[in-house]
């Protein structure tokens, strides 16, 4: 079999087995609750307004705080949770190789923040459709932003906001890869994130920070359902070029790391 294969084939041996954990369906759960009781704080009705306004406010408040917290929680528990127990070293007794059991670890990350993103995605616009109105954003009785642009505005917002959350699911698998139980890989991802929000703006160094760009791609969105005018650049460019050069580190070193060590002692 090839490496591709190989690693097609632990990737869906991964999906099987996050599909059969219930803590991971508390993530989408949890998600889905709070985009339901939202109404509660940011009220919506059928008044022949818009209603992006909510979508704009209940995506950044689920996905990127709750949905981001539960990100970095499955996928530092990804790759410890099986070393600890000495499932890894089964696993590797087939012909598999070390650097295609992190690259399935890393994609089953990357698709868990893809399922958050859709299912936030899914559940703001299914409220506001069911609760208000979406034709479109009107100022002065004029349209100036139709239905289908705001949805690709959200579209291009959704996909861009990917970036910053595989950065951080990418710290979280090496933080997994290097620790040696569940409980520490989760501490140190969440606390990395706490301590980087908490100076990167008193370093002056938010711009080339990843963990900024998990609101800005939100912004284009937000401001277009004030009938406002946002660009797309050099935004998605900074977001793109704080995040790529994490995963890229992260996974190389979760790779190197992986190689060297003795999981005979796990």
């Amino acid at each position: 079999m090839s490496i591709a294969g190989r690693i097609a084939l632990l990737y869906r041996l991964e999906i099987m087995k996050a599909f059969r954990r219930r803590q991971s369906w508390i993530g989408p759960g949890l998600l889905v609750a709070v985009i339901l009781l939202a109404p509660l704080v940011h009220p919506i009705t059928r008044d022949g307004t818009g209603d992006y306004s909510f979508i704009a406010y209940v995506t950044p408040l689920s996905l990127n705080l709750l949905g981001y917290l539960m990100l970095l929680a499955f996928s530092a528990a990804l790759v410890v949770s099986e070393t600890e127990r000495g499932v890894a070293r089964g696993v590797l007794v087939r012909p598999v190789r070390r650097s295609e059991f992190i690259v399935a670890k890393l994609l089953t990350a990357f698709s868990y923040a893809a399922l958050l993103t859709a299912l936030t995605g899914a559940a703001s616009w299914g409220v506001a459709a069911l609760r208000g109105d979406l034709l479109g954003v009107h100022l002065g009785g004029e349209l100036v932003y139709t239905g289908d642009a705001m949805i690709a505005a959200y579209a291009g917002g959704a996909l861009l906001s990917l970036l910053p959350q595989w950065a951080g699911a990418s710290l979280a698998i090496l933080f997994s890869t290097a620790a040696r139980g569940t409980g520490t890989a989760v501490s140190l991802s969440l606390g990395t994130w706490i301590a980087i929000d908490l100076v990167k703006y008193p370093l002056g160094i938010a711009p080339f920070v990843f963990t900024t760009y998990l609101d800005a791609p939100w912004q284009v969105f937000a401001h277009r359902g004030d009938a406002l005018e946002y660009p797309w650049f050099p935004m998605a460019w900074q977001c793109a070029l704080s995040s790529a050069p994490v995963i890229a580190a992260s996974a190389a070193l979760s790779l190197y790391i992986f190689n060297r060590r003795n999981l005979g002692s796990c």
